[in-house]
């Protein structure tokens, strides 16, 4: 007999195409069951994958033990041809059939206890613990673009706008849902893209789009699900009502249960109330919101946070129990308090932010106004990550608090943690220009300028008119390899988008020490910007002005004209520092104004002033600019051994300095032939 036909008979007599036959169909059940419960459990959907692949690990043994026992009772027969006809040998057969059954059945008992065992454990860690990376892309994702203004009138752009936010705001408050942010989907505003483009770019498998007609006291909005993928229509609905807030809210949150509906998902009982909840009775009211609104969102504009502040202020004024009106009044005011300097507004933005407390503090605006307050009011940061985190216990979609905690962490020194959370919030924002910015600024604090260079790159290319990603993308090439050529090369391209003074006066770059080292490495450049502008109106951002003049004279061996701007910064530093003397960065500046009058000793001690305020230990992403100001005022008074010691701490720890940088600065000139900081940068 052929060894073929011989393989072919044992397999006959083993019973190991029954075995097969009934593994296969036995395994397609359990499957079912596996898929059925992931949808059900909200698993990901990568579990039923990994059910089949424990079943089919499990085939192979179930073959080779059937094999094996088979074999066992077939060893008795001198003839393994011969199939026994005695009663005896019939229980056997019988029994050996059993057996095939029960090793199936054991098998997918085991397959499934696996599986449980790892749906278990997914349940009770990884969906909570887990990366933010399994959370959007397991759920429908969805982007809402732009709604269209019908009536074509440019004063109705901001009732539009308001709807389509207040919308995308509403589908963001379902845990069920992944919605992308706003400020991604307003770019493609009269994109010429087909969905599928933008859906990829946004990697959001469903589009909502819209549009909205308000005319003569009516308004009619017309929204549609459309999925990208497919490109088909999931739903799409018009509503027509009477203008007012109740109908406006009525249909704002109809369309986020419809949505959810669609995409089968479903609200629960605490979801549906907050999707349903009306801030306020009066529609006159409701309008000044949407319009502050509209000044809010845009970002890195002084000017706009103020009307901002003009909006929702005349909108509570109409309605003094609009709490999340008072929560925006907060917000923008402490923006500018902390981006601007505008000392001042942190007191009145306190107040707006008690007020939205008394009237609705469990609102997640309102718990997102008190995590700004305690993160850039009062740097505490601890109390600041609760109230962020009750923001995304109710908000899941809300990139903004994901970013929020990602900066808080930077500050605390826990830069993998930053890394991580500002990337989970560009999943939710991918064309977030600001969260792309601050990627590049925490991989170039690092050092880590590859990195760096991508994430500036993005930046620029979506934001080409803010000036962070030029900002970092000039300081990289100086700090990566001392390439001058380079980064004057990008200061030149910038210049053709950005006026320059803007890039080296801007209130948020004054924080850091980069401009006016800019300055000292390309005085010829900086020469023309500086002499073409004036002082600004405010104190802080005219001393910073006057600074830049004072270290220009230097550069141009100008004595007297640097003395003279120096002496300017330190009459408004004098009086910032009178009038705030906890501020950390009027002490720094006015440090460096008195070294560069020669008052080393009022130089030292303010300097040392704003690392006392602010120190590494306490927020290290800006407490090393202070060390780093205090280093520039220890070596213009000649105090050599303690600048070098702020170097090499600088040079051990994230920071903007690097070994490239202080061979190019002039400013560390003196210490050329220093062995100490000879050896620093060896």
């Amino acid at each position: 007999m052929s060894q073929l036909k011989k393989l072919i008979t044992e397999i006959h007599k083993r019973s190991l195409w029954q075995v097969l036959l009934i593994y296969v169909g036995g395994g397609w059940l359990v499957f079912e069951v596996v898929q059925t419960v992931t949808e059900g459990l909200g698993l990901p959907q990568w579990f039923p994958a990994f059910a089949a692949l424990l079943l089919l690990t499990g085939l192979p043994v179930v073959l080779a033990t059937a094999f094996v026992r088979e074999g066992e009772a077939a060893a008795t027969f001198s003839d393994p041809t011969l199939i026994p006809v005695e009663e005896g040998g019939s229980a056997a057969a019988r029994r050996r059939r059993l057996l095939t059954w029960r090793k199936a059945g054991l098998s997918f008992m085991a397959a499934l206890a696996l599986w449980g065992v790892a749906a278990a454990g997914w349940l009770l860690f990884g969906s909570g613990a887990g990366g933010t990376h399994e959370v959007v892309e397991e759920r429908p994702s969805v982007a809402v673009l732009p709604f269209v203004n019908r009536s074509g009138l440019e004063e109705d752009e901001y009732f539009t706008d308001g709807i389509h936010d207040q919308i995308l705001t509403q589908l963001s408050k379902i845990s069920g849902l992944s919605v992308r942010g706003r400020t991604s989907v307003m770019q493609y505003r009269e994109s010429p893209k087909n969905l599928r483009q933008i859906g990829e770019e946004l990697n959001a498998r469903y589009l909502l789009e819209g549009g909205v007609l308000r005319a003569a006291g009516t308004v009619r909005i017309n929204v549609q699900l459309i999925d990208a993928r497919e490109d088909e229509h999931v739903w799409a609905e018009t509503y027509d009502r009477a203008l007012s807030v109740e109908n406006l809210l009525a249909v704002q949150s109809e369309a986020a249960r419809r949505v959810a509906e669609a995409l089968r998902t479903t609200l629960t009982v605490d979801e549906l109330e907050r999707v349903e909840a009306k801030p306020t009775e009066n529609v006159e009211a409701y309008e000044y919101f949407l319009r502050g609104n509209a000044h809010f969102r845009r970002r890195q504009l002084e000017r706009e946070y103020y009307l901002a502040v003009q909006m929702y202020e005349t909108a509570v004024e109409l309605d003094p129990g609009f709490a999340e009106a008072w929560a925006l009044i907060a917000r923008a005011r402490i923006r500018l308090y902390f981006v601007y300097g505008r000392v001042t507004e942190l007191p009145a933005a306190e107040a707006a932010v008690n007020e939205a407390l008394n009237l609705a503090p469990d609102l997640s605006e309102v718990q997102m106004a008190l995590g700004d307050y305690y993160y850039y009011g009062r740097r505490d940061y601890d109390r600041a990550l609760e109230h962020y985190t009750i923001v995304l216990r109710e908000e899941p979609n809300n990139a903004e608090a994901l970013a929020s905690r990602a900066w808080i962490r930077r500050r605390q020194g826990d830069w993998e943690e930053a890394v991580a959370g500002l990337t989970g919030a560009l999943e939710f924002d991918p064309q977030h220009d600001t969260y792309l910015f601050s990627l590049g600024d925490t991989y170039l604090l690092r050092r880590q300028y590859q990195e760096a260079d991508h994430y500036f790159s993005r930046a620029m290319s979506l934001a080409p008119d803010l000036p962070g990603g030029h900002l970092g993308k000039v300081w990289l090439s100086l700090s990566r390899d001392g390439d001058s050529q380079r980064a004057r090369q990008v200061l030149g391209e910038t210049s053709q988008m950005i006026d320059p003074a803007v890039l080296l006066l801007s209130a948020e770059l004054g924080r850091s020490l980069v401009p006016l080292a800019l300055v000292r490495i390309f005085p010829d450049y900086f020469a023309q910007v500086l002499d073409g502008i004036a002082p600004a109106t405010s104190r802080l951002d005219s001393a910073f002005y006057f600074l830049a003049k004072a270290q220009l004279g230097v550069s141009r061996e100008e004595t007297l004209a640097a003395h003279a701007f120096y002496d300017s910064a330190r009459a408004v530093l004098e009086a910032t520092v009178q009038e705030w003397p906890n501020e950390h960065r009027p002490h720094a500046l006015l440090g460096l104004a008195y070294a560069g009058l020669g008052r080393a000793e009022d130089a030292i001690r303010h300097g040392k002033k704003g690392v006392e305020l602010l120190p590494v230990s306490k927020d290290a992403r800006t407490g090393p600019s202070l060390v780093w100001s205090l280093a520039e005022i220890e070596v213009t008074v000649g105090d050599y051994d303690s600048a070098i010691d702020r170097l090499d701490l600088l040079l051990s720890i994230p920071s903007e300095i690097s070994v490239p940088v202080l061979r190019m600065d002039p400013i560390w000139d003196p210490l050329r032939d220093h062995p100490r900081f000879q050896a620093l940068l060896e």
